[in-house]
């Protein structure tokens, strides 16, 4: 099952098909998740798991009052507050390769790599290349009380553990929780939100045509030529 086909399903059909969808993933996931298609498959399961909750990019302008985007938010429309989740990647590397694969391990895949030769991709042929990456993502659990930050933190991260395996099948090479940040109130948002912070690590392989490889190589060499390397 492809990313799209699963977005293509109703909410009834996807908790109907649940128990294969959350079985231990097979041997070879089928397909590659970039961090952002995670974040977009995030996003449409969240929607049916809790169609209350806010899913969204750090701190975006809708949870601050007195802005254009608050006040226009379709889904807030009397400008109250709900219970959100924010997410930003706070560190990215290039991939630990061979041997155990620890996370940000000594030995790293720091240029993409040939994967599959003479690939015919629609009405071409192409090279496959493929980079590794580590990556630290933090979720923030923001809500109105201590109490409610508690327990929507805990929720999310059954919910995250529930739904591993059915990400790694998605593509996601590797998932799993890091650690938990200081529990923490804010009122910079002109509200006394509480919030608790939930890191983890993923592992993602981004995969280039060999055209678009070239590009990058050039990209990268114009870079360093204006940095006077």
């Amino acid at each position: 099952m492809t990313l799209e086909s699963v977005q293509d399903l109703t909410p009834e059909e996807f908790h109907a098909r649940q128990s294969t969808l959350l079985a231990p993933p097979p041997q070879k996931s089928v397909g590659n998740l970039t961090t952002q298609q995670f974040f977009e498959l995030m996003y449409w399961i969240l929607d049916i798991e809790q169609p209350d909750l806010v899913f969204a990019p750090a701190f975006p302008n809708f949870l601050i009052p007195g802005t254009k985007a608050y006040q226009k938010t379709v889904d807030n429309p009397v400008k109250l507050f709900r219970d959100t989740v924010t997410y930003k990647i706070t560190r990215e590397e290039p991939g630990s390769v061979g041997g155990s694969k620890q996370p940000f391990g000594d030995t790293r895949e720091i240029t993409p790599k040939l994967r599959q030769e003479a690939v015919k991709v629609g009405d071409k042929v192409t090279d496959i290349y493929g980079q590794w990456f580590d990556a630290l993502i933090q979720f923030d659990v923001w809500t109105l009380t201590n109490l409610e930050a508690d327990r929507l933190s805990l929720w999310f991260k059954r919910f995250m553990t529930r739904y591993r395996p059915f990400f790694r099948e998605m593509g996601l090479s590797d998932i799993h929780f890091w650690w938990r940040g200081i529990d923490e109130v804010t009122d910079k948002l002109r509200n006394a939100l509480h919030f608790r912070t939930l890191v983890y690590f993923v592992r993602t392989e981004e995969l280039l045509l060999s055209e678009d490889f070239a590009l990058k190589e050039i990209q990268y060499k114009l870079e360093k030529k204006q940095e006077g390397g």
